[in-house]
């Protein structure tokens, strides 16, 4: 291989790892996002000018089988918020499962569903740990308890947040 393919390569390599580490996920877990997640990593423009969750404008219809029915189902000490639909389930990668729940929610209160889902564990015993948002982007939760759960909440499709539920 020539130097210069050589260095083109690793110049790729570099900018794929710097993506996905601007994400604050490893690439496992983006590797294991639902189908819609794709289109949802890059903000959207409203009128107002300010960037959006981005799954903007998708219709549902092209975001997957929403009304799946998962391998698995949660824990039973794992409550989720009423109103959604759990759609899919990942793992486990040893003590590690994914639960993806697609809820109707303005894109806009990321903020808003995620508190929700998060009050709902922590009226069930879990512990908020910290709260954090990438305003327009997504919103996650962080909780421990009989699981350690990270909750993200990102646009899914027009009308629909994707409330995903990580447990190890």
């Amino acid at each position: 291989m020539n130097i210069a393919r050589l260095i083109a390569t690793a110049s790729i390599a570099v900018a794929a790892v710097a993506s996905l580490a601007a994400c604050g996920e490893t690439s496992n877990d983006a590797a294991q996002e639902s189908p819609a997640t794709t289109s949802a990593a890059s903000p959207a423009t409203t009128s107002t000018g300010s960037a959006t969750a981005a799954g903007n404008g998708i219709p549902c219809s092209q975001a997957g089988d929403l009304s799946g029915t998962p391998e698995r189902k949660p824990p039973a000490d794992l409550p989720l918020p009423p109103g959604g639909q759990l759609y899919m389930s990942k793992g486990p990668f040893g003590k590690t499962e994914l639960f993806f729940v697609a809820k109707d929610a303005d894109p806009t209160n990321l903020d808003g569903v995620r508190d929700e889902a998060a009050d709902v564990l922590a009226k069930a015993g879990y512990k908020i740990e910290r709260k954090d948002q990438e305003e327009g982007s997504e919103a996650e939760a962080h909780l421990s308890g009989p699981h350690d759960v990270a909750i993200q909440v990102i646009q899914l499709c027009e009308g629909k947040v994707r409330v995903k539920y990580t447990l190890s």
